[in-house]
């Protein structure tokens, strides 16, 4: 089963690290994607530039906004997806990576779209 793990960030945090810290965190986060792959658990992953906008479409109307605008001080930094048994691996695979020590880490299930599973190749 797919699991996406999104990492919101505090980018202040990460702001106060040293170069060598950051040098160090890129390491981790490398190494991590690195047992992943190994594992068998690695899909993909993204790390997200701190700008973004956003698109809604109401009534025919679309509208553009920059942002983000969240009333938290993480924001969406990037995305792992992984392949996991089940909610309680994923977990596991969530909080052995570095991200966790600079904000959250949600982990959602995928829905398990059959029609999306038979474009990836995945039926």
């Amino acid at each position: 089963m797919r699991f996406v793990c999104l990492f919101h960030i505090d980018a202040e945090q990460l702001g106060r690290l040293t170069s060598e810290e950051l040098a160090r965190f890129d390491l981790d986060n490398r190494d991590a994607d690195a047992r992943l792959i190994e594992s068998g658990h690695y899909v993909s992953a993204l790390a997200l530039a701190g700008q973004s906008a956003t698109v809604r479409r109401r009534a025919g109307q679309v509208s553009l906004t920059d942002g983000p605008y969240a009333e938290t001080k993480e924001q969406l930094g990037g995305i792992l997806i992984i392949e996991a048994a089940d909610m309680a691996e994923a977990l596991q695979i969530a909080q052995d990576g570095p991200m966790a020590d600079f904000g959250t880490v949600e982990v959602r299930p995928e829905l398990g779209v059959g029609w999306q599973k038979q474009q990836q190749g995945r039926t």
